[in-house]
């Protein structure tokens, strides 16, 4: 036990430690059950209320909140110090997760593909990678939906759970960060990758945004930071009170790469970091690649003193599923990328711009999410020869009424068709294919496996799609 006695009576606590090692401990009323111990964080009074009243019918033990409300059940206690309390029961509870080496990932875009790229470099054996498209695995300690970012308890329960593990890499969201998911954990390293306009729905303003990503670089929240040298990242390093280092393509980063060749498949070039010179031929490409693959190597370079061991797996480097994601067949080329912001969706078609012809883009947005983004993904979309619009995650709104406001920031409407089914628009720009040197993207879903529609979710793969239509050409 991580913890003595001490720690524990602190608090001064309506059980001893005797009950808390023979009950569990939970962060949500969705995984409560018969004597837990839960915890409930959230600024909403109405959701504090509910959550509350589901943990008591489900007979949970000694529920505690964050906010001082007042509640009819001596049970239901607030502590001033939740997130200390929730930290220090945890780690009796739970206290093999304190020997794990943790990283966590921020920014816009390219959090997944790096999350990715460095759990393959320490060593998918030992490391393991939450984040957008490896959910699955969390199933195991907890009954909540997806999440970028898991809360606290499921994820520290997930590490204590597996002996073997020796890293774990977290993809961390604005979302994770404003609402406290996280709770105390502290992070071996975190990284910034990029930021631009998304998530403005949830957030006041993109300085808003800015400014919940900075708090992941805070002092314990974080020992070290790995920062790409964009404009943002350094107006980030700033204010920064933790040690650091950027990465990117100025003569003062710690980490650059130069590219001598690149084609869709692999990127041959000079990787400088701290003065060290590695030629590396990577197998991947892509938009952002170069990028995600810095910070990537910077984390493993700081990690565990072994990186030469570490650089002889990139030469097992590959991009997640649904990123920059090519199937070719009879001269009908089709790429399914995850890009649904303007900035990702202007880079995933300039780089498909340098490598065919014609490109033809097809894409939507998704319904009750940032509606502010929407005419600019339809300006960035213009980059393509052609452009089809389409629903997306339409959810709770009209498909259609998101397509017109897509077609405001679109100047040459010439260029554009609209299809709101989605898997009839896959179909029919796959018939429209004729040429080597074309090339059809797939934008915004990626690797989603469900489409949601008025509160149903609908099995729907974009992979899926775009292989059922090839067939007809076998």
């Amino acid at each position: 036990m991580s913890f003595e006695s001490s720690d524990f009576k602190q608090f001064d606590l309506p059980f001893d430690l005797d009950y808390l090692n023979s009950v569990d401990i939970v962060d949500s009323s969705v995984d409560a059950k018969k004597d837990d111990i839960v915890f409930i964080s959230t600024n909403n009074e109405e959701q504090c209320r509910r959550f509350v009243e589901e943990s008591i019918e489900k007979k949970a033990g000694f529920i505690f909140t964050s906010l001082n409300l007042s509640f009819d059940n001596s049970n239901v206690l607030n502590s001033e110090e939740f997130d200390n309390l929730l930290s220090t029961l945890s780690s009796i509870k739970y206290p093999q997760y304190k020997n794990k080496n943790t990283f966590g990932i921020t920014g816009t875009n390219g959090k997944t593909t790096t999350c990715h790229f460095l759990s393959i470099l320490l060593g998918e054996n030992k490391s393991e990678f939450v984040g957008t498209t490896t959910w699955e695995q969390m199933q195991s300690v907890t009954k909540m939906p997806s999440l970028t970012t898991p809360t606290f308890i499921p994820l520290i329960k997930y590490l204590s759970g597996n002996d073997e593990l020796q890293n774990i890499i977290l993809e961390v969201s604005s979302h994770a960060i404003k609402q406290n998911r996280l709770s105390n954990l502290e992070f071996d390293k975190t990284s910034f990758t990029n930021l631009s306009q998304d998530h403005l729905d949830f957030h006041s303003s993109i300085d808003d945004y800015f400014e919940t990503k900075t708090k992941l670089f805070s002092s314990g929240r974080s020992k070290f930071g790995i920062i790409f040298s964009n404009d943002w990242g350094l107006k980030l390093t700033k204010n920064l009170t933790i040690d650091f280092v950027t990465v990117g393509f100025k003569s003062s980063d710690f980490a650059t790469f130069k590219v001598e060749k690149q084609d869709e498949s692999f990127t041959q070039g000079t990787l400088l970091i701290d003065q060290s010179k590695y030629d590396l031929r990577l197998p991947i490409s892509g938009p952002g690649s170069v990028e995600n693959f810095l910070v990537a190597i910077t984390n493993t370079y700081f990690s565990d003193g072994n990186f030469d061991d570490h650089l002889v797996n990139v030469s097992e480097l590959e991009l997640p599923v649904g990123r920059y994601q090519k199937t070719s067949y009879k001269k009908r080329n089709i790429i399914v990328d995850y890009a649904h912001t303007p900035e990702a969706l202007r880079e995933l078609l300039v780089f498909s711009k340098a490598h065919y012809k014609k490109v033809t883009v097809l894409f939507g947005c998704g319904g009750n999410r940032d509606s502010s983004k929407r005419e600019n993904m339809g300006e960035a979309s213009e980059i393509a020869d052609s452009i089809i619009l389409t629903s997306d995650n339409p959810r709770d709104e009209n498909p259609e009424k998101i397509i017109e406001t897509i077609l405001k920031g679109i100047n040459h409407k010439e260029k554009v068709s609209i299809i709101v089914d989605r898997k009839k628009a896959i179909d029919h720009a796959i018939s429209n294919l004729n040429i080597e040197e074309e090339v059809l993207v797939v934008a915004g879903r990626g690797h989603e496996l469900y489409q949601e529609v008025s509160g149903k979710f609908i099995p729907f793969s974009d992979i899926g799609v775009v292989e059922e239509a090839l067939k007809v050409y076998e």
